[in-house]
């Protein structure tokens, strides 16, 4: 009964989070100046929220799945349902083809990084364009890898190719955190983009976890449950804010405006890879400590 209150206090959680995040995105700002309002209480909430979802994670984790950390990848993972393994594929087939898109427009990406100077344009270097299409190109491989690892989960012995498969998204999640900061590196405004490096963080340290239990003697069920439990709460917080900022606002231009191609896609892809966690999270918890 715990472990299912744990699974809906995070979706809860989640939802609470998307409403704070879209009512700071929407009203959170300085009109002229664009700066957050001081003291705008929903985006305190969102940050007190955060803190209490990081604190019960960590000591759900810590308190009741220390102990699975003995099992195997079987175990933990395997024997899932038919039907939820074929939405995991899904999600990594629907990642694999945001971020295919993501590829696909890069050049409207390049455009939008453009700064002007005078009567001048500057465009990105060669180097941040090709770390960005390289980016594209993991969340491409990661989406399959998703799609691989969910269609071994059932009662197939792990192999090498699952190693790689939870590898793989690890190294896209390291990207993409850089190419964020770098995006966002000049900007003051640090709730424009803090919510969007946990939440690369937490989906990069859950693929960790779950890779734990194939390259090392032994995984960490109670990293596991904490680390998936952060990364569910903030793909709500990022990709539901964003979905309710517009549809408070009924235009998803301005928004897209707002964030970019490259971050509204971005958002989409770890959306997915959310979802992705969120089953998996859920068919761990429901597994019974006899299995061991």
């Amino acid at each position: 009964m715990k472990k299912i209150l744990y699974l809906i206090w995070i979706v809860l959680a989640g939802l609470g989070g998307a409403a704070l995040r879209g009512m700071s995105l929407l009203h959170g700002y300085e009109a002229d100046t664009g700066l957050p309002v001081e003291g705008y209480l929903p985006a305190m909430a969102l940050i007190g929220l955060t803190v209490a979802v990081a604190l019960t994670a960590l000591l759900t984790g810590r308190l009741g799945f220390q102990s699975r950390s003995s099992w195997s990848f079987e175990q933990m993972y395997g024997n899932m349902p038919l039907l939820l393994r074929l939405v995991c594929m899904l999600c990594g087939l629907g990642a694999a083809g945001i971020c295919a898109w993501g590829m696909y427009s890069l050049p409207d990406q390049v455009a939008e990084q453009a700064a002007v100077y005078g009567d001048q344009i500057l465009l990105p270097g060669r180097l941040i364009v090709t770390a960005t299409a390289v980016a594209w190109g993991l969340g491409v491989l990661s989406g399959l890898c998703m799609l691989l690892l969910a269609r071994g989960q059932g009662s197939k012995p792990a192999t090498r190719l699952t190693g790689l498969c939870c590898t793989v998204p690890i190294f896209w999640c390291c990207l993409d955190l850089i190419m964020v900061y770098h995006e966002n590196s000049g900007n003051p405004v640090l709730s424009d983009y803090s919510y969007l490096l946990l939440m690369i963080i937490a989906v990069m340290a859950s693929f960790h976890s779950i890779g734990t239990y194939l390259y090392s003697a032994s995984g960490s069920g109670a990293r596991w449950i904490a680390v998936a439990g952060m990364a569910v709460y903030l793909v709500f917080v990022n990709a539901g804010g964003t979905a309710a900022a517009i549809w408070q606002t009924g235009s998803a231009a301005g928004m897209l405006e707002r964030f970019g191609t490259g971050n509204t896609l971005r958002i989409g892809a770890l959306a997915l890879a959310g979802l992705y966690l969120l089953i998996q999270l859920g068919c761990t918890l429901g597994k019974k400590e006899k299995q061991a």
